[in-house]
């Protein structure tokens, strides 16, 4: 649960070597870039469909992918991932096509698939008071863990997916394809 997912725009002209485990390019550098947790994906995910979760099998590439998938996890799964345990690519006439599906969406009007924004409440670890709009729900993250209740907060995942689609964005302006990499 604690991996990144890590995205990197390249030249299409590269993505080829990726596929093949030819690609000795240092991605830490690349430009433009957006890091999410892994976590996060499935957050995405989970809101989208209301409240199906991204397996294990997602990330092999073993489930056909619609587009949503695509956005997170790439076109294609890479064969020899480098340094990784998973590693993926988008071409970039898919890059245009998921930076405007994404555009169409305004992740705020799912929240309601999965139940009702409230007022959460507590204390933090030094005793003091906070509190932010969330939405309680009960989860299975793992086909192998128990469910267990999550509380989304609203404005935390609506402000990392916007920062997805400010991604997916400059990729298209910038004409470039994607890798992606579990870190």
């Amino acid at each position: 649960m604690g991996m990144d997912l890590c995205y990197y725009g390249i030249k299409e002209e590269d993505i080829p070597k990726i596929l093949d485990g030819n690609f000795e390019e240092d991605f830490s550098e690349l430009e433009p870039s957006y890091t999410t947790r892994v976590f996060s994906a499935k957050d995405f995910y989970y809101l989208y469909t209301g409240g199906k979760e991204l397996e294990e099998v997602d990330f092999q590439g073993k489930n056909e992918r619609d587009i949503f998938t695509e956005a997170l996890l790439g076109e294609v799964t890479v064969s020899f991932a480098p340094e990784d345990i998973y590693s993926y690519c988008s071409c970039k006439e898919k890059v245009k096509e998921i930076a405007n599906f994404l555009n169409k969406i305004d992740i705020k009007d799912y929240f309601k698939k999965i139940g009702s924004i409230e007022e959460i409440t507590g204390k933090n670890f030094k005793g003091e008071d906070f509190s932010y709009l969330g939405i309680k729900t009960i989860r299975k993250f793992y086909s192998s863990m128990e469910e267990e209740e999550y509380i989304f907060d609203v404005k935390a995942t609506t402000n990392e997916f916007n920062e997805l689609k400010e991604f997916y964005n400059k990729l298209v302006n910038d004409d470039l394809a994607l890798y992606i990499y579990i870190f």
